[in-house]
């Protein structure tokens, strides 16, 4: 409550960031004019700590006091009163990577629902996913890799990691932006889309390039264990991915090598595994249970991990607030249909001997670990979920486009054909590139059980794992993930606390990036703040509707710039482009 005991004000002191420690203004220069103060809101400063009534003052980029009825005079002065002041949020997953590559007015659109609920900051390079290193002769590879995040009028023109931050710092991006490099990325450059384990020279070209992207400004190495290329990738070459990412300083995000029943625990361990053997910090990437049967293991993962942590595994973790999430369709094929890349896939669905033999396998297949020991099948979507639950996200023709939010199910009976033969003629017709929205992860339309020891564990940041790049149907995350969690979880069903359902989405997260000068609301902060309010806070998004801005962000500012003000854009970009040890 306001006022309460652990709601302290601070005026002056010490606060220690991203860099070193930055040393608040003694008392009296409280009395200068400050570029702006937001008067008498209720301050949620990102901790966990109870609420407080204060004022914030800001100068530049930064936050320069925090206390009630602050001294001084301000040039621009807003009543706040009524209103939540919280810090910006903090997006650990995110796959807009190529949208920050993208003229200011494109930026505005597609990163628009970003903005407008409220993250500030976000982490691209998700899942092994990304655009960057580039070696010009594997250049079609990755774009056909990537093609599924990839909006129009890209023009790749980047080759190393560092020159692809340099590409988008000059885009002056919309809001704050760090990257992880992608392990596909790394592996298509190093190898192509081969299915072996590397050779000795491709393991040093490997390395080297996770070396020089890390000293370029990447916080980490990110993994896409159940897509192509990642899922060729065993174990040993985990290790040895991660041993070169912690020797440049920088942390691994997993995507689990299958969350389905018949993998989830083994996945879980192959992570610790790499984190024990490597010496790596490791982040398992939006925690999920695929499927019902797997649903019931949701308490197993989660009572290992902290055994993990206990034994001293750096480990930290994510979860989406969702039943469903988005991901390539390409997903549901058996992995030998994958190898080589979309084109080799597209080729093998003209040859009915194998298209029978993926329909086949697509129906009856059952993961077994390791997958490199078995039949190659890391996770059955479709055997885990149900044709049903797979629906049709994003197309890339307009004849298709009556296929956007068809369950399987129901393309077959649109086109009068059974479902595996539908979605692989839809996947034809669009040269590889669909989306689909998974529903049954960590619970289904009708409960979210599962999903609820995950979602308040206070271990666990809060992502999106959004995107939008103009096509089909996005996940309504895009627009609409944090304010899901303030409407629903806590002003609706109050399964979490306002104070910790902001700090799962701030300092939690920006402690991982070693970002300390984010996501909390203190002097010597960077500026990146918002204006909510607590009644009105709702997500309007919904998989019919999915670009609909949330309800209760009337401002968010970005480093000390007001980018949101009364719900609506202003114009400015005042993002920067953060890299691993910078202060920025």
């Amino acid at each position: 409550m306001p006022g309460q005991a652990g709601g302290r004000p601070r005026l002056c002191g010490e606060a220690r960031g991203e860099g070193g420690l930055f040393q608040a203004a003694p008392p009296g220069s409280l009395r200068r004019v400050f570029d702006l103060v937001l008067r008498g809101g209720e301050v949620v400063d990102g901790t966990g700590s109870p609420r407080f009534l204060a004022d914030v003052a800001l100068e530049a980029d930064r936050i320069v006091a925090v206390g009630p009825s602050l001294p001084g005079q301000a040039r621009r002065e807003l009543d706040v009163r009524g209103r939540i002041v919280a810090p910006g949020f903090v997006d650990l997953h995110s796959h807009s990577d190529l949208l920050f590559t993208l003229p200011a007015a494109a930026q505005r659109v597609l990163l628009g629902g970003r903005l407008r609920q409220g993250i500030t900051s976000e982490l691209v390079g998700n899942c092994g996913y990304g655009p960057a290193p580039v070696v010009p002769e594997h250049l079609p590879l990755l774009q056909k890799v990537n093609g599924f995040i990839t909006p129009e009028d890209v023009e790749w023109s980047w080759r190393s990691f560092g020159e692809f931050l340099s590409t988008m710092e000059a885009r002056r991006p919309l809001l704050n932006v760090g990257a992880l490099v992608a392990h596909g990325a790394i592996r298509v450059a190093a190898m192509g889309m081969k299915p072996d384990p590397p050779t000795a020279e491709e393991y040093r070209i490997m390395e080297r390039l996770i070396r020089d992207s890390l000293a370029a400004g990447a916080f980490g190495l990110s993994f896409g264990l159940i897509y192509p290329p990642g899922q060729f990738a065993r174990t040993e070459e985990l290790v040895k991915a991660c041993t070169a990412a912690a020797a440049g300083g920088g942390f691994a995000a997993f995507h689990q090598r299958g969350s389905g029943a018949s993998t989830c625990l083994a996945a879980v361990e192959e992570i610790l595994e790499v984190g024990r053997r490597s010496g790596c910090s490791v982040h398992h990437s939006h925690e999920e249970s695929v499927g019902p049967e797997a649903w019931r293991l949701v308490e197993r993962v989660i009572g290992r991990e902290a055994e993990a942590k206990r034994q001293g595994i750096d480990l930290s973790m994510d979860v989406i607030p969702y039943t469903w999430v988005c991901t390539t369709m390409l997903a549901i094929y058996p992995p030998w249909a994958l190898e080589g890349g979309v084109e080799s896939f597209l080729l093998r669905l003209k040859d009915p001997l194998l298209r029978a033999r993926m329909k086949q396998e697509v129906g009856s297949a059952v993961p077994s670990w390791p997958p490199w020991e078995g039949n190659g099948w890391i996770m059955n979507l479709v055997r885990e979920v149900g044709w049903e639950r797979i629906h049709v996200g994003h197309v890339n023709s307009s004849a298709n486009r009556p296929a956007v939010m068809k369950n399987l199910k129901e393309l077959a009976a649109m086109r009068g054909i059974d479902p595996f033969e539908a979605v692989s003629d839809l996947m034809a017709e669009e040269g590889g590139v669909v989306t689909q929205l998974i529903f049954g992860i960590s619970g289904d339309e009708g409960t979210d059980l599962p999903l609820l020891p995950l979602l308040t564990h206070p271990d666990r940041a809060l992502v999106s794992d959004a995107w939008d790049i103009g096509k089909g149907s996005p996940h309504p995350g895009a627009y609409g993930a944090y304010p899901r969690v303030l409407g629903q979880y806590v002003m609706e069903r109050k399964i979490l606390s306002l104070e910790e359902a902001i700090r799962k989405m701030t300092s939690l997260p920006a402690a991982r990036l070693g970002l300390r000068r984010r996501g909390v609301v203190r002097e010597g902060a960077f500026a990146d703040l918002l204006v909510l309010d607590p009644k009105r806070i709702r997500e309007r998004s919904t998989c019919a509707d999915p670009r609909v801005y949330p309800d209760g962000i009337d401002r968010v500012f970005v480093n000390g710039t007001e980018a949101v003000a009364e719900g609506e854009f202003t114009g400015e970009h005042a993002g920067r482009v953060l890299r691993r040890g910078a202060i920025a």
